[in-house]
Protein backbone atom coordinates (compact mmCIF):
# COMPACT_ATOMS: atom_id res chain seq x y z
CA UNK A 1 0.00 0.00 0.00
CA UNK A 2 1.34 3.28 -0.78
CA UNK A 3 0.76 6.37 1.33
CA UNK A 4 0.52 10.13 0.32
CA UNK A 5 0.86 13.20 2.36
CA UNK A 6 -1.62 15.67 2.39
CA UNK A 7 -1.40 19.31 2.84
CA UNK A 8 -4.19 21.18 4.73
CA UNK A 9 -4.70 24.94 4.45
CA UNK A 10 -7.51 27.02 6.58
CA UNK A 11 -8.31 29.85 4.43
CA UNK A 12 -9.56 32.89 5.30
CA UNK A 13 -13.23 31.82 5.16
CA UNK A 14 -12.85 28.66 7.28
CA UNK A 15 -12.73 26.61 4.73
CA UNK A 16 -9.96 24.21 4.51
CA UNK A 17 -8.16 23.35 1.22
CA UNK A 18 -6.13 19.95 1.21
CA UNK A 19 -3.20 19.43 -1.38
CA UNK A 20 -1.18 16.15 -2.15
CA UNK A 21 2.14 17.46 -3.33
CA UNK A 22 2.58 14.12 -5.13
CA UNK A 23 0.12 14.33 -6.97
CA UNK A 24 -0.59 17.96 -8.33
CA UNK A 25 -3.57 18.61 -9.49
CA UNK A 26 -5.04 16.67 -6.71
CA UNK A 27 -7.43 18.72 -4.59
CA UNK A 28 -10.00 18.75 -2.22
CA UNK A 29 -11.95 21.72 -0.32
CA UNK A 30 -13.89 21.23 2.73
CA UNK A 31 -16.11 23.29 5.07
CA UNK A 32 -14.17 22.86 7.92
CA UNK A 33 -11.49 21.21 9.60
CA UNK A 34 -13.37 17.71 10.06
CA UNK A 35 -15.11 17.54 6.64
CA UNK A 36 -11.62 18.23 4.96
CA UNK A 37 -9.91 14.95 5.38
CA UNK A 38 -13.19 13.15 4.48
CA UNK A 39 -12.67 14.88 0.92
CA UNK A 40 -9.55 14.68 0.90
CA UNK A 41 -9.66 10.99 0.57
CA UNK A 42 -12.59 11.01 -1.65
CA UNK A 43 -10.05 12.99 -4.28
CA UNK A 44 -7.46 10.87 -3.68
CA UNK A 45 -9.50 7.74 -4.15
CA UNK A 46 -10.94 9.20 -7.58
CA UNK A 47 -7.87 10.25 -8.86
CA UNK A 48 -6.32 6.89 -7.84
CA UNK A 49 -9.12 5.43 -9.68
CA UNK A 50 -8.33 7.78 -12.54
CA UNK A 51 -4.62 6.73 -12.95
CA UNK A 52 -5.83 2.69 -13.04
CA UNK A 53 -8.15 3.55 -15.77
CA UNK A 54 -5.22 5.52 -17.58
CA UNK A 55 -2.88 2.85 -17.12
CA UNK A 56 -0.33 5.37 -15.30
CA UNK A 57 1.20 4.30 -12.08
CA UNK A 58 0.84 6.94 -9.74
CA UNK A 59 3.38 5.47 -7.19
CA UNK A 60 6.13 6.30 -9.02
CA UNK A 61 5.17 10.26 -7.89
CA UNK A 62 5.53 8.91 -4.56
CA UNK A 63 8.03 10.88 -2.43
CA UNK A 64 9.37 8.16 0.11
CA UNK A 65 8.84 8.94 3.79
CA UNK A 66 11.55 10.67 5.23
CA UNK A 67 12.90 12.07 2.31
Amino acid sequence: MVSYAVRFVTRYDGMVIATFPDLPGVTALGRDDEEAPDEARRALADALAGFEGEGVSPAARATPIGS
